[in-house]
């Protein structure tokens, strides 16, 4: 059986809460003293990325300056919840030494770290991240982080893409040795995944027969499924060589739906992951993630791949990056397949097992379960279709 993730949600705790709080919160995003005269709660999105997901919302409204003006306001919380005493999918107890595990791939308090240190303070010119409003501890196991309300952006032209890519590149030329000093970072993020929720993935699939599935069947050739296997056979191997590759610092989880154009700048949101990868790495979430979540279709995975690398290669190369570029590529290609293929196929998976998933992806996409199985199999094979030679990696 194919597990889901825990229902949670705060809009009527925050449609609730102390009006002294938000006051002081909102006062700050104004720049000013103001008292608020009521607020609306909606939740954007996030309570399905992990089981310990708490969601993201946004809380707007109207308040009243000290000369009597009103003015209207917005802003974002996001609820970090430590996963302590929760299982994972895959049947592992979390204690509370491995939920406070700062080096953890997903560590519950690392957004906050991140917000509080001042390190999204020293992006470079062309970058920026909404601006940090405090934190609110609801308990031991709970954090509330707020921010600043940031518009929405328009549906991105190619020359977006490549620019956006362009300035990750001018970023990721700085390297590594100047954040040494924040133990939270994430270190070795992709081996994290792989032995973590990748392990679970693996071995839920594995144990239900599921290469064996009528619905896998009807997607995909039995040689394209040897390759999924082979895949995860040769895990180590990938993540020892992508851990020789040029390291610095990363966002991780770079792509369109983390992305946001704010006039001139690039605007960049959920910083859970930061931490060190291979220079390209980020090229993967920025290509496979975009293509997943339905920014693009697969159709324009060539010409998406095409603008980010000769915009990720450019922003290094105006920062001063002199190393070969073919290890850009090799970064890419090491982390796409490994971190995307198998989820995929989990998920399509689980619309024959959950068919109350399947209904809600029908009714995400309003398109019907025929046609978004079918996409997401040419994804796979998009994906499979980056993977390096067995002789590359050995």
């Amino acid at each position: 059986m194919m597990p889901s993730l825990e229902s949670y949600t705060a809009v009527e705790t925050l449609q609730q809460m102390d009006g002294q709080q938000l006051t002081h919160i909102v006062s700050r995003a104004l720049s000013e003293p103001v008292t608020l005269a009521q607020w609306h709660v909606t939740l954007l999105g996030g309570l399905n990325s992990s089981p310990m997901a708490g969601g993201v919302y946004k809380l707007s409204g109207t308040a009243v300056t000290a000369n009597h003006t009103p003015k209207k306001w917005c802003v974002v919380v996001k609820i970090l919840r430590s996963p302590e005493g929760m299982t994972m999918p895959d049947g592992t107890y979390i204690t509370r030494e491995m939920a406070e595990d700062r080096n953890h791939f997903g560590y519950w308090q690392r957004e906050r770290l991140v917000a509080e240190s001042g390190l999204l303070d020293e992006l470079p010119a062309g970058l920026t991240a909404p601006r940090f409003l405090g934190t609110t501890h609801q308990t031991e196991t709970e954090c509330w982080l707020w921010q600043t309300c940031l518009g929405a952006d328009d549906k991105w032209k190619w020359a977006e893409y490549r620019e956006a890519a362009y300035r990750l590149g001018q970023w990721q030329a700085r390297g590594q040795a100047a954040h040494t000093d924040h133990t939270w970072l994430s270190q070795n993020w992709m081996a994290g995944w792989v032995h973590g929720p990748l392990a679970g993935i693996f071995g839920i699939v594995e144990g239900m027969n599921g290469y064996q599935h009528p619905l896998l069947s009807a997607h995909f050739a039995p040689k394209e499924l040897d390759t999924v296997r082979q895949l995860w056979a040769d895990r180590q191997s990938y993540l020892d060589r992508l851990a020789d590759l040029p390291q610095t610092l990363c966002h991780l989880d770079a792509h369109r739906g983390n992305l946001c154009w704010q006039g001139e700048k690039l605007a960049l949101f959920d910083w859970a992951f930061v931490g060190t990868g291979a220079v390209g790495e980020e090229l993967a979430a920025f290509i496979g993630a975009t293509l997943l979540l339905d920014y693009l279709s697969v159709d324009e995975a060539e010409k998406l791949e095409q603008a980010a690398f000769a915009g990720y290669t450019a922003g290094l190369r105006a920062a001063g990056w002199q190393g070969d570029e073919a290890l850009i590529w090799e970064a890419y290609r090491l982390v796409l397949a490994l971190r995307y293929a198998p989820a995929s196929i989990s998920s399509m998976l689980r619309t024959d097992l959950q068919p109350e998933f399947a209904a809600e992806w029908e009714a995400q996409t309003g398109k019907p379960l025929r046609e978004i199985l079918a996409h997401r199999a040419e994804l796979v094979r998009f994906y499979l279709s980056r993977l390096p030679l067995e002789e590359q990696v050995v």
